[in-house]
C-alpha cells in the first residue's frame, strides 16, 4: 500500500461524500428550514394586508364613480328640460335604478349599497352656496351669485347630489353643479 501524505487525503476526502462533514453536505438544517418558513410567512402575511386595503379602496372607487355618473346624468337630464319646466321639477329626489313609481322614497341599489339622488334649480342665479352633504329635498342651497345687470338673459343655476351609505354605515354623497340659461332668448 502506498503512503499518501495529508494534503492528497484531504483531496481524496474532500471529494468522495462518504468523508464529508456535515458541514460540508451542502443541504439545510432544520432551524434554517423554519427560520426561512417564518421570513416567507411574514412576507406572505404583508401581501394579504396589502390586498385587504386594495379590495377595500376598489370598493369605495367603484361607489364614488357610480354616485357621479348617476349626478351626472340628473344634470345632463336637467339641462335638456325646457327651461320653464325646471323650476317645476325642482327640488326632488329619485331613485336612479331601479324605479319603482314613488321619487321620494326610492333609492338605487348597486353592490349592497344604496343610492339616492337629489337636485334643485335655483332661478336668477349663476352660483348655489354650500348645503349640508345630504339628499333631502327640502335642503334646498341658497343662491351664492347673482348675475349682474349685464346678463343678457335669465340663468338657472342647478345642483345634483347622489348620496349613499357605505358598508361601514358612513354617509358620502358627490354634487356636480351646473347652468342653464334660457335658450329661448
Amino acid at each position: 500500500m502506498k503512503n499518501i501524505t495529508d494534503n492528497q487525503f484531504k483531496e481524496i476526502r474532500s471529494k468522495d461524500s462518504r468523508f464529508r462533514t456535515p458541514d460540508q453536505n451542502g443541504g439545510f438544517t432544520l432551524i434554517e428550514v423554519m427560520i426561512a418558513m417564518v421570513v416567507l410567512l411574514i412576507g406572505m402575511l404583508g401581501v394579504l394586508g396589502m390586498q385587504y386595503f386594495s379590495i377595500g379602496g376598489n370598493a369605495t372607487s367603484r361607489e364614488i364613480r357610480i354616485a357621479t355618473h348617476l349626478s351626472q346624468e340628473m344634470i345632463e337630464q336637467l339641462k335638456g328640460t325646457p327651461y320653464p319646466n325646471l323650476t317645476l321639477v325642482s327640488p326632488g329626489t329619485d331613485n336612479p335604478m331601479p324605479p319603482s313609481g314613488d321619487p321620494f322614497t326610492d333609492a338605487a341599489t348597486s353592490g349592497n349599497v344604496v343610492y339616492t339622488r337629489a337636485w334643485w334649480a335655483v332661478t336668477n342665479c349663476t352660483d348655489l352656496g354650500p348645503t349640508a352633504a345630504t339628499c333631502v329635498g327640502a335642503n334646498t342651497p341658497a343662491c351664492a351669485t347673482v348675475p349682474d345687470a349685464a346678463t343678457a338673459s335669465p340663468i338657472i343655476a342647478i345642483r345634483a347630489r347622489t348620496c349613499w351609505n357605505d358598508a361601514n354605515n358612513v354617509p358620502h354623497s358627490v354634487a356636480i353643479d351646473s347652468t342653464r340659461w334660457d335658450e329661448r332668448i
